[in-house]
């Protein structure tokens, strides 16, 4: 029966640029695999929109990742207008307030009122 060879005695006897050509489809086997779960982790989560767009639509991964794009475009953008809105609702708010602290000291002129009215629509 002939010797058995360990590994690391043979991979000791490897350059490395020999290690690298046996290492590499390994690695490249592991960055796909990890962007297949995240893929399919996506489709998961969002399986309820797709379903939306073609329920008996078989999704590759491109679709999946532009449907992904999409949907979060779309929830960044209504996330950005509630804070906009809060905004302008407490802008004008202030507004009236002063504009009726105002009006009521007899001593402000009217057009003055009018001025500032007119201000706050601009």
């Amino acid at each position: 029966m002939a010797p058995a060879i360990s590994m690391d005695f043979a991979n000791s006897k490897l350059s490395n640029k020999e290690k690298h050509k046996l290492r590499k489809p390994v690695v490249e086997k592991m960055r796909r695999d990890r962007i297949n779960t995240s893929i399919e982790q996506l489709k998961a989560m969002l399986e309820k929109e797709f379903h939306k767009q073609d329920p008996n639509t078989k999704l590759e991964k491109a679709d999946i990742l532009e449907m992904t794009v999409v949907f979060l475009k779309q929830a960044l953008q209504s996330k950005s207008s509630v804070p906009q809105q809060a905004h302008s609702d407490s802008y004008s708010q202030c507004w009236r307030e002063t504009l009726h602290f105002l009006s009521l000291n007899s001593k402000v002129d009217t057009s003055l009122l009018s001025l500032l009215n007119r201000a706050r629509c601009h």
